[in-house]
């Protein structure tokens, strides 16, 4: 740029070549037009500095509060499918998950990150181990705006600022926003100092301020030196200089007037407004370095607004794989058939995200060699081969991570030795593959094409790892589907085994006892021989009875005219009655109600227990106790009988005499409980029951 004369040669020489007196007095108007356009054009530059940073810094810290908006939601998303995937889990358990903690536990910002507690304030996670089980509402201190925020949060989303000191113990605004977690009792917060998004900004404003103070100090300086020189020979030229002086006015403030309508125009954030003064003096450096700062300004703002749209779009695309892992996990949930299952996911993902083809290989468990299954290919239907076992090459893609179990993401299958080309996929330019696997058994591969370089990346990984990993689930339920559907006849099998033993066997056995008590007294007591004959008849009776309901699978007769306590005394006096021992029964804890299944269990195995007493300990003394315990159940039935040996009852598992033990022990495990016996020759037996009731 060529710089011509500048702001003093241009006053000096009207002054030296005009009359001295004249310029006296049109200098004194000069002089004090100068100073106000100076006075503007310094409020106007501070104006216009502190409008772009306070625009700036308000966009910025918008930008901020979404981003921790954004983060919150992505954080109670995640613990929701977490929940979902493990519906299981105990409450008392999440805190100790650090695959939940992971999840709950992120960065916000620089400084800040996201924490989990529940309905109560209770923090279930917290990057500080010292937050872990503490409530939030008895935090003490000042941060009444934070419990506000918190407490507002029980209810639904809530957000807000609040004074918080850093770690240098300096005071500073936080923003924070709490989301609550569906179907469960949790809330998800973030939040992080909310100047951390606006310091960019800080160096932006130090310039701008030394822009405007160096042109605030230039302007004061050429005032002062040209007061000086006006001073100095105002005596002579005020009368002669008057109009060339008025000129000259004109002359300098027409850039700065210019400069002052600029900086207004630019501080109302018309940014594509260039400042036009062409003087060739230092006004016209100040006018381009205005325009260079509105073009670094708008600059600032463009990458601003890509920074937003590319964030925007990587959620969308997020949202995109969240919805279709919902829709697969919901489609699994409903189907059983393979055949139809694994056709629908590979066109579901081919169409969700425009992929090429989509290839779905099984492992067949006999031979061990890759069965393609699906095969879904861009502007074709689903095909489903018939499952013919393919050779395909340990070294090729597919081959490599069905042999690993590691996935491989090929974003340029033309620099991958492992890729094998195929004509019919002969467009193909990026390959990616993922193992279909339970635990360290791989089951298939899941193998997804395009036809664009670098088309994958770490989400679609995710993605597709995750389908896999349900895929997996879906093929080991259809397996244990078929196992359960065999297994269901066994049961069967042994349930009506179970119901023969314990209802006609016992009957038999209780009748047997009864005619040879009546046959031993009918030379001495007619009257105890039919009392004997009695019971036989009711005994064979109940037995009758017994086998009908056994064929339909209906609780016990006991049970459906009386509750358990009084159905388990009624045993117990039964067999005081039928035999010479005493029996006492006893009740302790709090009695509640039990399922019918647990209720009809305890009293078949008491039923048994006592049978096995009558014909084997020879007690005279036994005791029944039916025990609630907060979590569980527990029946305990002990004798001052003879005793047997364990072990050896377990090394003679084949003879008929030991079925009731067997029968009593299926039926504990049936209800998920444990069947245990202690006994010694001449110690007598107990045997202890416990079933959960919960």
């Amino acid at each position: 740029m060529k710089v011509g004369l500048g702001i003093r040669a241009k006053i000096l020489i009207p002054f030296l070549a005009l009359s001295f007196i004249s310029l006296g007095v049109i200098s004194s108007l000069a002089f004090r037009t100068i100073y106000e356009i100076s006075h503007l054009t310094k409020q106007n530059s501070i104006s216009m500095g502190q409008e772009v940073t306070r625009q700036s810094i308000a966009a910025l810290e918008d930008l901020g509060r979404r981003l921790v908006q954004r983060r919150a939601l992505n954080v109670a998303n995640e613990i929701e499918l977490f929940m979902r995937y493990h519906p299981h889990i105990d409450v008392s358990e999440l805190k100790d998950n650090e695959e939940l903690a992971d999840i709950a536990v992120q960065r916000v910002g620089q400084t800040g990150y996201t924490m989990v507690y529940d309905k109560t304030g209770v923090v279930y996670f917290h990057n500080d181990p010292k937050m872990v089980g503490i409530n939030l509402r008895k935090i003490g201190g000042e941060p009444v705006y934070f419990l506000s925020i918190v407490e507002r949060s029980f209810l639904g989303e809530a957000s807000g600022y609040y004074e918080w000191e850093d770690t240098e113990g300096k005071v500073r605004t936080k923003y924070m926003h709490c989301i609550p977690v569906d179907r469960t009792d949790l809330v998800v917060a973030a939040g992080t100092y909310i100047d951390e998004y606006s310091a960019p900004m800080e160096g932006l404003e130090a310039e701008i301020a030394a822009t405007v103070l160096a042109t605030t100090q230039y302007i004061e300086e050429q005032m002062r030196k040209a007061q000086l020189i006006f001073i100095a020979i105002f005596g002579g030229m005020i009368l002669i200089a008057a109009t060339v002086i008025f000129l000259l006015a004109r002359a300098i403030t027409r850039p700065i007037l210019a400069l002052t309508r600029g900086a207004e125009v630019i501080a109302k954030g018309e940014l594509d407004y260039s400042i036009k003064a062409d003087t060739g003096d230092e006004i016209q450096q100040l006018a381009e370095q205005f325009n260079n700062m509105a073009r670094a300004l708008k600059e600032s703002y463009t990458s601003l607004e890509k920074k937003v749209e590319e964030r925007t779009r990587q959620e969308r695309q997020r949202a995109e794989q969240l919805r279709t892992i919902n829709e697969v996990s919901r489609k699994i949930s409903s189907v059983v058939n393979l055949d139809e299952l694994l056709p629908y996911v590979g066109n579901l993902l081919r169409e969700t995200f425009q992929y090429y083809n989509v290839n779905i290989f099984l492992t067949e468990p006999s031979s061990g060699k890759l069965v393609l299954k699906a095969l879904c290919i861009s502007g074709q239907k689903g095909v489903i081969p018939v499952g013919v076992p393919l050779d395909v090459d340990e070294e090729s893609i597919v081959g490599w991570v069905a042999q690993t179990g590691e996935p491989i993401l090929a974003n340029n299958v033309s620099g991958d030795p492992r890729y094998r080309a195929v004509e019919a996929l002969r467009d193909t330019r990026s390959e990616l593959a993922v193992p279909v696997r339970i635990g360290n058994k791989v089951l298939g591969v899941l193998d997804i094409e395009s036809t664009e370089v670098d088309a994958f990346g770490e989400a679609d990984l995710f993605t597709a790892q995750t389908l896999a990993d349900q895929l997996a689930v879906a093929i080991e339920n259809a397996r244990l589907y078929e196992e359960t559907r065999q297994m269901a006849v066994m049961e069967e099998r042994n349930r009506m085994a179970r119901e023969i033993h314990d209802t006609l066997a016992q009957g038999f056995s209780g009748i047997i006892l009864q005619l040879e008590a009546a046959e031993q007294a009918l030379s001495s007591d007619v009257t105890a021989a039919e009392r004997h004959l009695n019971q036989a008849r009711n005994l064979a009776r109940k037995s009758l009875a017994e086998a009908r309901r056994s064929v339909w699978n209906l609780r016990p007769q006991a049970l459906e005219q009386l509750p358990l306590f009084d159905a388990l005394k009624q045993e117990v006096d039964r067999f005081t009655q039928s035999t010479s021992a005493q029996a006492q029964f006893k009740v302790q804890g709090d009695w509640r109600d039990l399922p019918s299944e647990v209720e009809a269990g305890l009293l078949r195995i008491c039923q048994e227990a006592l049978t096995n007493v009558g014909k084997h300990a020879k007690a005279s003394e036994v005791e029944v106790n039916l025990t609630f315990n907060e979590s569980t159940v527990e029946l305990n039935i002990r004798d001052n009988g003879v005793g047997f040996s364990p072990r050896a009852s377990k090394s003679s598992k084949g003879k008929r005499g030991t079925f009731g033990l067997i029968s009593m022990r299926e039926r504990a495990r049936g209800l998920g409980g444990t069947f245990e016996v202690q006994s010694k020759k001449g110690k007598g037996t107990l045997v202890r029951v416990v079933i959960p009731t919960r």
